[in-house]
């Protein structure tokens, strides 16, 4: 039973009630204009309107989240019932952004644009109401033929239908039992397809509407368009025009002391609008008198801090009504400013370590590094930094060029990076800097793309040299002692607590002092471990042999910390301790059975996704600050780009985090994405996190009651974290340009990306050789040193 909360119009942020902020914003000469479009038969969403003055902000606050600037992630319900335009970007919301899907993408049909589909199509469309419905659609066949609807795996129904030069209003009933409160699945399936601009297509589709099954003879509604225009009700704004019964719904993550602020105005005297605020814990609402000038609202969304909630209007009234200034806001901090740019970068990419295993993380971890905990004292940590991916190569490719992995497509073992990929080192490297890079896993080589921009370049694996802690970091601090006059840009990427575990015997003992005479052999750990994962059934661990395999990592890591401290210190000695940012991450985490496996590159859970992410620059980045929205990995090269005032490459995808450690948060929606290969695609979000599986079925995790992932969530019983999440991962999915994943269609931001050509590294056994002796074994390498 989910709990009621009172919505009272309280006092927001400025200490002005709500009623008061309608007073202060007296607009009694003005009407709303009437829509410029009617209700036609074949809907469209309007053009965004000229930029149309905004409501005055309140004095101490911040916008959080532009809803209105977002409204085709809305679901909107006209009277009819859930409309979807398929030649707009809300429909990416319904489709997984077309990922496996069915769907083909946009074309143009009889001077509209459409969506086209082959043989099958899938949609995930929110029901809230029993009874039965059905769908109906405007839509243009390609070939005759039998469509069949399937709804949840069973068949509800199917209709004929003729290929025509126009387009047809199809009708398929659904039946009550079919369907379930939440999300539901639908597939369209069609029985005939023809060869239309070079692919098989059955369909293509302009509109759709999930309504309520109309009574017998009662005639179907017509659907009508949301219209988002400039409205002049006493001064002239931007506003989405709701006519008499249609809503619109937003989700999105409410912040700690939030508020919602709006304005709204009616065509009549009067109308009545319907403010809805839920989470999947709580409701509440509060209904509103909209007149004919602006009234400016504030509702408080305290009750509901930290969750995901949806925010309904709905237009009760008998008059078209106008929502202007739609946003979520926060309290403003306090900006620090930036006197001058940092000098320097030290970016350290540890290899292997999840957030877990640091006390910084994770209080109950037995993990001992007083180096990273003194850094953390001294910076910023990011409390829910997510890894693109679950295994170095794509990973760092994502670190090094601020693109998601299938933007630069480096996702296999013989993946090469392209050489169009625009990596960090060759942007400080046009700007002057000094570039070096010291890196200890052969994937990060030059035989896969990643010697572009440096110069000074090692990789130690293909020299055949030593890759421990003290060796990469004294190369690293002679180079930069040689080099601390100029300014520079160091990437560093150890690899301690990598396969194979040998940490010195005085680290290890730091966690297992007991004897042992087991089957765990230090030096072999990657090869047992890899053969454990491939055939479970070989070996058989006891509870003690799990305890030294944990132990040895363990001992790895503080053995990389006593370095890295030492590092540290001589960058203090240099005195390059105050005008250089040092960034720390990791690539990915590891496994010790959590979830049935060892090692990484294998699944998606947070032991292989959540990396620590820490950044320290004395005098602008606040000391001891921890930062709670979840951030990616790809968002270090725009931040540190911004610390030392290098303009930020349209080419990068991530965003700059400098903002939160400044005070002056980048709009929400904070959430991040993470791949594995092309059999997963993971979307996390405040405490939610979503993965969608090749095939199309889900698994959901509330990571704030259930920290290990031992609970899979079916999204039954949290519609509305699933239905943010589901909008906001189709949205990015279906982005044609990842860096502006969030711009509607004909945004000038969201045009077209070209994607980057594939490259391939011929594997040879010299390179296989260098792979298996760090731990990696594929079935490419297998192969080559098989014969």
């Amino acid at each position: 039973m989910k709990s009621r909360l009172a919505l009272v119009v309280i006092v927001c942020l400025l200490g002005v009630t709500c009623e008061e902020a309608v007073e202060q914003h007296p607009s009694a000469h003005g009407q709303l204009a009437e829509p410029t479009a009617s209700p036609k038969q074949t809907p469209k969403q309007a053009e965004p309107a000229p930029t149309a003055p905004l409501a005055q902000l309140p004095e101490g606050a911040a916008v959080y989240q532009d809803l209105l600037a977002l409204v085709h992630l809305a679901d909107f319900y006209d009277p009819a019932g859930l409309f979807i335009d398929f030649g707009t970007a809300a429909r990416a919301k319904y489709t997984i952004g077309n990922w496996n899907s069915g769907w083909l993408g946009e074309s143009r049909e009889g001077g509209v644009t459409v969506s086209t589909f082959g043989k099958t199509a899938r949609l995930y469309l929110p029901v809230e109401a029993r009874g039965p419905m059905q769908l109906r659609f405007r839509a243009k066949p390609y070939a005759a033929g039998a469509l069949i609807a399937y709804v949840n795996g069973k068949t509800a129904g199917e209709t004929r239908v003729s290929k025509a030069e126009g387009f047809q209003e199809i009708v398929i009933p659904i039946r009550e039992d079919l369907l379930r409160m939440g999300e539901n699945s639908i597939m369209l399936r069609a029985t005939r397809t023809a060869p239309v601009r070079g692919k098989s297509r059955s369909i293509a589709m302009d509109w759709l509407v999930l309504e309520p099954k109309p009574a017998e003879g009662e005639s179907p509604r017509v659907p009508a368009e949301l219209v988002v225009q400039s409205v002049d009700a006493g001064s002239s704004r931007r506003a989405a025009v709701l006519r008499p019964g249609a809503r619109l719904d937003w989700f999105v993550e409410a912040p700690k002391d939030g508020v919602l602020a709006f304005g709204a105005a009616a065509s009549s005297a009067s109308s009545t609008l319907a403010v809805e605020v839920t989470s999947d814990a709580a409701s509440s609402a509060e209904r509103i008198t909209a007149k004919r000038s602006w009234g400016d609202r504030q509702i408080s969304l305290k009750g509901v801090a930290g969750q995901i909630v949806r925010v309904r209007f709905t237009n009760e009234g008998d008059a078209d009504l106008a929502l202007s200034d739609v946003r979520v806001l926060r309290r403003a901090a306090e900006v620090v400013s930036i006197d001058q740019p940092a000098r320097n970068v030290v970016v350290l990419l540890i290899d292997t370590l999840r957030a877990s295993k640091l006390q910084a993380y994770y209080r109950k971890s037995r993990v001992t590094t007083p180096a990273i905990d003194e850094l953390v004292s001294e910076g910023t940590l990011f409390e829910r930094a997510q890894s693109p991916e679950n295994w170095t190569k794509p990973s760092v490719a994502s670190v090094l060029t601020s693109l998601h992995p299938a933007t630069h497509r480096t996702k296999e073992d013989a993946s090469k990076l392209p050489r169009s990929a625009l990596m960090l080192s060759e942007v400080y490297q046009k700007e002057g800097f000094k570039t070096a890079s010291f890196i200890a896993n052969g994937y990060v080589s030059n035989a896969f793309g990643f010697d572009q921009g440096w110069d000074h370049y090692t990789n130690y694996i293909r020299e055949q040299r030593n890759t421990n802690a003290s060796n990469v970091f004294g190369e690293a601090q002679a180079w930069i002692e040689k080099n601390k006059d100029s300014r520079f840009f160091v990437y560093i990427q150890t690899i301690d607590p990598h396969v194979p575990y040998d940490p010195p015997d005085e680290f290890l003992k730091m966690y297992d002092r007991a004897p042992y005479s087991g089957q765990v052999q230090n030096r072999r750990t990657h090869l047992m471990l890899d053969e454990a994962k491939k055939n479970p059934k070989k070996y058989k661990f006891t509870a003690r042999d799990k305890e030294r395999i944990e132990a040895l990592h363990d001992g790895e890591i503080s053995y990389h910390d006593a370095y890295f401290g030492k590092f540290l210190t001589k960058l203090g000695e240099l005195g390059l301790d105050q005008n250089t940012i040092v960034v720390v991450t990791s690539d990915h985490g590891e496994e010790f059975q959590e979830h049935g496996s060892w090692g990484h590159g294998h699944s998606v859970y947070q032991e292989l996704l959540g990396v620590p992410l820490m950044f320290r620059w004395p005098g602008v980045v606040p000391a001891n600050l921890r930062i709670d929205p979840v951030v990616s990995t790809m968002d270090i090269g725009p931040t540190v780009l911004e610390a030392t005032g290098v303009a930020i490459p349209d080419e990068f995808e991530g965003r700059s985090l400098l903002g939160f450690m400044r005070g002056d948060w980048p709009q929400a929606p904070y959430v991040a994405f993470s791949d594995f290969l092309d059999h997963r695609r993971v979307i996390r979000g405040g405490d939610w996190k979503l993965i969608i599986r090749g095939n199309l079925s889900q698994v959901m995790f509330d990571l704030g009651n259930d920290y290990w992932e031992k609970e899979e969530l079916d999204g039954t019983k949290n519609p509305i974290a699933q239905r943010y999440l589901r909008t906001l991962h189709g949205q990015f999915l279906g982005a044609p340009n990842r860096g502006h994943w969030l711009a509607a269609s004909g945004d000038s931001t969201g045009k077209k990306k070209p994607g980057l050509e594939q490259e391939k590294q011929e594997m040879t056994p010299e390179l296989c050789k260098q792979l298996v002796a760090l731990g990696y074994i594929s079935a490419e390498c297998d192969e080559l040193l098989s014969n």
